[in-house]
C-alpha cells in the first residue's frame, strides 16, 4: 500500500495498456454507476505520479480500479479515493494482472443470502427500495431473492461455481424444494431457452392441481438434449465401437444417420435409458427420505404422547396423595 490520498478526478488518466476495456452499456456497469451515484465512492482505486515528457506537467495514471474509475466519472463525481503507488512500466502491468488474479467474486447464492438480511434487518423497506439503493433493477432483487429458496447444499454449490447458469438458477428456484432435484440435470446442460420454459410449464402443471384440489402426479420425464465431447467424438471416429452397437439392426442409411444425430445430442436409447436410470434413482431417494420424515414425525408424536401421559400420571398421584390424608382426617 502506498499513500492514501483524495484527488482530483481529472488529475488522473488512464493507462493506455489496460487489461479489459469497459462497456458502459453492460448492467453490471450501470448498476455500478448507479450505486455510486446514490451512494458515493467506496475504497480505492490505485494510481501512481507521472510526469507529461512534453509539457512537464504532473499528473496520475491509473494502475488498478478503470472500472470504478470510469463509474465515478460518469456519475459525476469530481474527487475520489486513490492509493498512490510508486511502480515503475513493468510494476504496473505485473500490478494490474495480479490485482485481478486474486480477486475473488463474490458467488449469486452468497449475494442472495446477503440481500435477505438487509430486509430482514428492514422489514418496512420494499424490495424496489432495495434496488434503488443497490442501483439494480427490481427483476434482479427478485430474481436473486429467489435463490434463497434453494436449501440443498448441492444444488446451491453448482449455481456458485457457475455450473447451472443464472437464468437457470431463477427458473429452478421456483420449483418445490422436493420436485428441484429432478431437474438439475438438465439445469445444468439446457439452454436458458429450453430449460426455462420447461420448468414454468412444471409451475404452471402445480398451480392448477392446487387449484383444482388435485394431486399434480411426477413431472413427465423428458430426456435433455446435449452434445457429446470432442474428445468422445474423436473416439469413436477412430474406433467405432458405438456406432455397431447403436446402427445393430437398422435397415437404412437414413436411419444410421438419424441415429448417430441422435448419439451426439445423448438421444439414442442408451441414453436416454441412463437419464431415466438417474432420475428414476433420484426419485426413489426422494420418497425414501419424505417416508424417512413421516416416520421421524410418527416418532416425535408417540415419544410427544407418552411424555404427555407420563405428566398426567404424576399428576393424578400428587393429587391422590394430597387428598388420602383429607379423607383419612374426616
Amino acid at each position: 500500500m502506498g499513500k492514501l490520498m483524495v484527488i482530483a478526478i481529472g488529475s488522473i488518466k488512464e493507462n493506455p495498456v489496460a487489461l479489459r476495456a469497459v462497456n458502459r452499456e453492460d448492467e453490471n456497469y450501470l448498476g455500478l454507476v448507479q450505486s455510486i451515484k446514490s451512494k458515493g465512492f467506496l475504497g480505492a482505486i490505485t494510481v501512481r505520479p507521472k510526469i507529461d515528457p512534453e509539457t512537464k506537467a504532473e499528473y496520475y495514471e491509473l494502475v488498478d480500479g478503470l472500472h470504478r474509475f470510469s463509474a465515478s466519472k460518469d456519475a459525476g463525481l469530481t474527487e475520489i479515493n486513490v492509493d498512490v503507488v510508486s511502480l515503475d512500466d513493468d510494476q504496473t502491468l505485473e500490478a494490474q494482472i495480479m490485482a485481478n488474479i486474486h480477486k475473488i467474486e463474490t458467488r449469486p447464492v452468497e449475494y442472495s443470502k446477503q440481500l435477505l438480511r438487509i430486509l430482514s434487518r428492514n422489514p418496512l423497506m420494499a424490495e424496489t427500495e432495495l434496488a434503488a439503493k443497490l442501483g439494480k433493477s427490481a427483476q434482479w432483487i427478485r430474481e436473486r431473492l429467489g435463490l434463497t429458496k434453494i436449501a440443498n447444499k448441492e444444488i446451491a454449490e453448482l449455481i456458485n461455481e457457475g455450473k447451472i447458469k443464472l437464468s437457470n438458477a431463477y427458473a429452478l428456484a421456483k420449483l418445490p424444494p422436493e420436485e428441484m432435484a429432478d431437474f438439475v440435470d438438465r439445469a445444468l446442460i439446457l439452454a436458458p431457452d429450453e430449460f426455462v420454459p420447461a420448468v414454468n410449464n412444471r409451475v404452471k402443471e402445480l398451480k392448477d392441481a392446487k387449484r383444482k384440489g388435485e394431486a399434480a402426479g411426477e413431472a413427465v420425464f423428458k430426456p435433455a438434449a446435449y452434445m457429446q465431447t470432442i474428445k468422445v467424438v474423436k473416439d469413436e471416429l477412430d474406433k467405432g465401437a458405438i456406432a455397431q452397437s447403436l446402427c445393430a439392426g437398422l435397415t437404412s442409411p437414413i436411419e444410421g444417420f438419424k441415429m448417430a444425430i441422435n448419439w451426439m445430442l445423448h438421444l439414442d436409447p442408451k441414453s436416454v435409458e441412463v437419464q431415466k436410470a438417474k432420475e428414476d434413482a433420484r426419485r426413489q431417494e426422494r420418497v425414501a427420505a419424505a417416508n424417512k420424515r413421516l416416520i421421524e414425525a410418527a416418532g416425535r408424536k408417540e415419544e410427544k404422547a407418552k411424555k404427555a401421559a407420563e405428566i398426567a400420571d404424576k399428576a393424578r398421584a400428587a393429587i391422590a396423595e394430597i387428598v388420602s390424608p383429607v379423607e383419612v382426617a374426616k
